[in-house]
């Protein structure tokens, strides 16, 4: 089993949060970023994918969000330095450079069509394929090019906050109704419901002209694409390292199983942490700022830390507790453990309480424990 991070170094760039250095340009950037991980955590509900293939998706967009990121602050610089050195000799102040209208749309659809390539790529290298045709009528019935048709990062965050209803009059799909008429393996993240409603297209595209020729820039898109990540696919799975290092320590495998009189948890405590420890991968695995140096972490730290965390939540309603400093059993170091512990609970705090609305959902869980 490969230990690596979900967010190697190589795939990550440290944005500046000085207002002063950051580009409109990279604050719709983050916008948009955070929209289209929302709509492919819920196109991965709505196609009953597993969690290793949502995750999956999601990171393969992170890494190539990151290494577009990366340019984009690249042209940046190079033209803010330009800016400078021409407003030099006049003494003018050096502004921000706005992104116009037409550049703005450009990144839009670009970022979703690499999302929807994403979603095509992560199925795959999961061997959990899904029809290229299933993926085009998704990523046009939530829209994943136009982003609710923003034109401006402030019209971006409005609706990515508020979808205001006066803007469009087309159908909507909200994410509390996908959760009950799809079937989850894991739980809506409260990260994907503060985006409230997407607005749905009314039918998915005809098999005319514009499928087939869509059809042939998906294909154009994952090549594109999997030449920006240099063909690495590998994405390692802390959902699968949770119930690992749950059985691995004798914590407990879930209600399913009836041989644990040697288990430190009882079957339904044991269940009730790995539940809550999914829910909170779920939440980090979709937020932009905590989540991108929560991911950076090797995935036994990762999984360490969301048990620890999961653990005190449920120890508050009497579920048990674990062993002190357990995780120096996997050779953890407890400063990492500790510095990702912080940045979950500082994640959990800016979502709010992170609550497991679905608990139907919690039955499913004991079937990935064999």
């Amino acid at each position: 089993m490969d230990l690596r991070a979900p967010l190697p170094s190589e795939h990550c760039t440290v944005s500046s949060n000085d207002d002063d250095n950051t580009s409109s340009t990279l604050v719709f950037l983050e916008q948009s970023m955070k929209y289209l991980l929302c709509r492919i955590y819920l196109a991965s509900q709505m196609m009953e994918l597993g969690s290793e293939s949502r995750f999956t998706s999601i990171v393969l967009f992170r890494r190539y969000a990151c290494h577009f990121e990366r340019v984009i602050q690249q042209n940046y610089c190079q033209q803010q330095t330009l800016q400078q050195e021409q407003n030099q000799k006049g003494g003018k102040r050096v502004h921000d450079i706005q992104p116009s209208p037409q550049e703005m749309k450009q990144i839009k659809c670009h970022l979703g069509r690499i999302a929807a390539a994403c979603l095509f790529l992560g199925c795959k290298a999961e061997e959990e394929p899904r029809r290229i045709r299933d993926v085009i009528n998704l990523s046009s019935l939530l829209d994943f090019e136009d982003l609710g048709g923003c034109d401006s990062p402030m019209s971006m965050k409005a609706d990515i906050n508020n979808c205001d209803a006066n803007e469009s009059n087309s159908p909507k799909l909200s994410l509390r109704q996908s959760q009950r008429t799809t079937t989850s393996r894991t739980p809506i993240t409260s990260a994907a419901l503060d985006v409230g409603e997407i607005r749905e297209s009314k039918h998915p595209p005809l098999l005319d002209e514009k499928y087939w020729s869509d059809k042939e820039q998906m294909v154009s898109t994952e090549q594109q694409l999997l030449r920006m990540l240099q063909f690495d696919t590998l994405v390692c799975h802390p959902y699968r390292c949770v119930l690992i290092v749950m059985d691995t320590l004798d914590f407990g495998r879930g209600s399913k199983f009836h041989d644990q009189a040697h288990c430190l948890l009882s079957p339904r405590a044991s269940e009730a942490l790995i539940f809550k420890a999914w829910t909170i991968l779920n939440e980090i695995s979709i937020d932009i700022d905590q989540g991108t140096t929560i991911l950076q972490y090797n995935v036994v730290t990762l999984a360490c830390a969301v048990i620890s965390v999961a653990a005190a939540a449920n120890r508050s309603g009497g579920n048990g507790t674990l062993p002190v400093e357990w995780w120096r059993a996997l050779d953890v170091p407890t400063n990492d453990l500790m510095s990702a512990a912080g940045c979950i609970k500082n994640l959990l705090h800016e979502r709010g309480k992170t609550t497991c609305s679905d608990r139907a959902t919690a039955s499913n869980i004991s079937n990935n424990l064999s």
